[in-house]
């Protein structure tokens, strides 16, 4: 069986595609003979790779599950006790709890090592949904316990969730995994690049197409990949990644798969592809033909509908809400500096229509004409500008950008339809006009008032962050994710991150 992996490095980084080839069950000995390495900027000392292929090197990079085990064993071991002691259950049903909470989490891979790109928040799901599989279960089998009492089968079970989650949330943050980097050097540095940046992983070695014209920094590189194995049995890799340029055959590719498994080392391969989704992607095999399915964008049908009927409800009720501080703010504006609290510009709208944006006014009134005096203190590349001690704020302005309050009026252009709560980056004519392919992208939907650009920086963004980010949100829309920019929206403002 063939699993498709496809994540984003956050903070919304890099993505790293690849089709994660299981284990086989069987030991066998390794069809993959090693040469002798040929290292380009370092040297290791030798090492011996374990003859069977199901063998782990002693001391296993991913330490050992027990530990976990025993503390979840415990932990239902003494809310059963508590149960039965304060008589909520009956001595069964409480036994049936302790010893099957731990068999629960087990089935739905608590134990399991950290597997590459998985997120945090993966663990939690993980108890969450093993909480509520396993109060199904009981309220199915209270019967048979001992007639135990519902409401006290519900209350042990949530208090088992409670209880494991709290040691995990409360624990030190995973150990990172270490990975192996095979394919050509630009590749490879790139994606060493990317993932320093994000944190998530760490790479250990890298196995090279050709000698490197420039070195890695002081990762150990080697040429080929034919020693793939033993240099991530040397390195205490947990997988090798292979790049797409790696150009590896399908018989190069199952062999070094088989010679994984006996460092306890997975295979992971790169698909090329640039911030797709897993729930994107999916593997077709049939007659010789293997295949990674893409699906298409959701651009149109019933869930865009149902986005622009609650946003725009949405944006009506807030924009009520919001009009007493609204007219405060205004009077302020206009008492600070003369001229109207509403500032309007033509942006760019879906489809490349024209639209007016309504913002309250955070600088002079003559900002767009001294812009171009201050074209030399850009501190942005290419099409944006941007200057984080603008002269052209006023102080009022100034704590309005702050907390992102001069962006309220454009509930007004969600209410109108002009924009989206959730949505690309609105973009100015003069911007549009110096598009080239992949920017062109955003247009295909409304922009909005907030975005995946807005919580992964803001103006500390570069214009070519800026846009990667935009179309990854256009490519891989969906109401969930526009439900977790809104609550990442929270945080962004509150911290202020890129605000200016």
């Amino acid at each position: 069986m063939t699993q498709v992996v496809a994540d984003v490095m956050t903070p919304e980084v890099s993505t790293l595609g690849r089709t994660t080839i299981p284990r086989p069950r069987a030991a066998a000995p390794s069809a993959f003979v090693a040469p002798p390495l040929a290292p380009s900027s370092v040297t290791v000392p030798p090492a011996v790779v374990p003859p069977v292929a199901d063998s782990r090197p002693t001391g296993s990079r991913r330490g050992p599950v027990w530990p976990a085990v025993l503390l979840d064993l415990g932990l239902a071991l003494a809310v059963g006790a508590t149960a039965w002691a304060t008589g909520q259950l009956p001595a069964v049903a409480a036994l049936a709890l302790a010893v099957g909470w731990p068999l629960m989490l087990a089935g739905a891979g608590r134990y399991r090592h950290q597997a590459l790109g998985q997120a945090r928040s993966a663990r939690v799901s993980v108890l969450a949904w093993s909480g509520i599989r396993a109060a199904v279960l009981a309220l199915a089998l209270a019967p048979w316990l001992g007639h135990a009492d519902v409401t006290g089968l519900v209350a042990g079970v949530a208090a088992l969730t409670v209880a494991s989650g709290v040691p995990f949330l409360a624990g030190r943050r995973p150990r990172r995994p270490r990975v192996v980097l095979a394919g050509r050097s630009r590749d490879v540095r790139d994606l060493v690049a990317a993932l320093e940046a994000s944190g998530t992983h760490e790479v250990v070695a890298a196995c090279l197409t050709r000698t490197a014209k420039e070195p890695l920094g002081g990762l150990p590189t080697y040429v080929g990949f034919a020693s793939a194995s033993e240099i991530a049995h040397r390195h205490g890799a947990d997988a090798v990644v292979v790049l797409p340029g790696a150009r590896l055959s399908p018989p190069e590719v199952r062999r070094l798969h088989w010679s994984l498994a006996g460092v306890g080392a997975e295979l992971y391969l790169g698909t090329g592809l640039l911030d797709v989704e897993p729930t994107r992607t999916r593997v077709l095999s049939d007659s010789g033909l293997d295949v990674m399915h893409v699906r298409q964008p959701v651009l149109h049908g019933p869930r865009r509908v149902v986005k622009d009927v609650v946003e725009r409800a949405f944006a009506l009720v807030a924009l009520v809400l919001a009009l007493p501080l609204l007219a405060v703010l205004a009077v302020a504006i206009r008492r600070e500096t003369p001229g109207p609290a509403l500032f309007r510009q033509e942006r760019i709208g879906r489809d490349g229509v024209p639209f007016t944006m309504l913002k309250l006014r955070s600088m002079g009134i003559d900002a767009e004409a001294v812009r171009d005096g201050l074209a030399a203190e850009n501190e942005k590349d290419e099409v944006l500008f941007k200057i984080a001690q603008d002269p052209r704020i006023t102080p009022l302005g100034r704590r309005l950008r702050k907390f992102s309050l001069d962006e309220l009026p454009q509930l007004w252009n969600v209410v109108r339809g002009d924009m989206s709560l959730v949505g690309p980056r609105p973009a100015l004519p003069s911007e549009v006009a110096r598009y080239d392919i992949d920017p062109q992208r955003r247009l295909v939907v409304k922009p909005g008032v907030t975005g995946l650009w807005q919580v992964s920086g803001r103006s500390d963004l570069s214009w070519a962050e800026s846009v990667r980010l935009d179309i990854k949100y256009v490519d891989n829309w969906s109401l969930r994710l526009d439900l977790s920019i809104l609550v990442r929206t929270v945080r962004a403002v509150l911290g202020h991150h890129g605000a200016y």
